[in-house]
């Protein structure tokens, strides 16, 4: 009886470790795969914006998305369509995750953010924080 308690206590805990290493070895890429609320933080009022060239993989980590590791905020009129899980613009086509962009915009570090008029910058700040990431995006749909 002993014998076989040992047997079934071994089995238990290689399985639970195998389920520990394949969680902690999942990305965080992955813990978003399914649909996510609304990710797109637009902002509102702007009359015009940065016109820098921005490009980079559309990537949705943390339920934050980002232009490779920068976390984006997009041009008033942009929307999320989850069914999809692409970024949806007025004029252009939309972009799905996974997809390369490119537009217009320009870069922010995190601690230039405060005063930008018409941004949520508690949720971009806490978009930088949860993604690691050191700066952020506004990004413009193509013409």
């Amino acid at each position: 009886m002993v014998g076989r308690c040992a047997v079934m206590g071994v089995r238990a805990v290689a399985m639970l470790s195998a389920l520990s290493a394949g969680a902690a070895c999942s990305s965080p890429e992955a813990e978003t795969a399914g649909s996510a609320p609304n990710p797109v933080m637009a902002v509102r009022d702007w009359n015009a914006y940065p016109t820098a060239q921005i490009s980079g993989r559309l990537r949705l980590l943390e339920n934050c998305l980002l232009i490779d590791d920068s976390v984006v905020f997009w041009a008033d009129g942009t929307s999320w369509d989850s069914e999809t899980r692409s970024v949806v613009f007025e004029s252009a086509d939309p972009v799905r995750i996974g997809d390369h962009f490119t537009g217009g915009g320009g870069h922010y570090a995190k601690d230039s953010l405060d005063g930008l008029d018409g941004v949520d910058v508690d949720a971009v700040i806490e978009c930088l924080n949860r993604t690691d990431s050191s700066d952020a995006v506004i990004a413009t749909p193509p013409d």
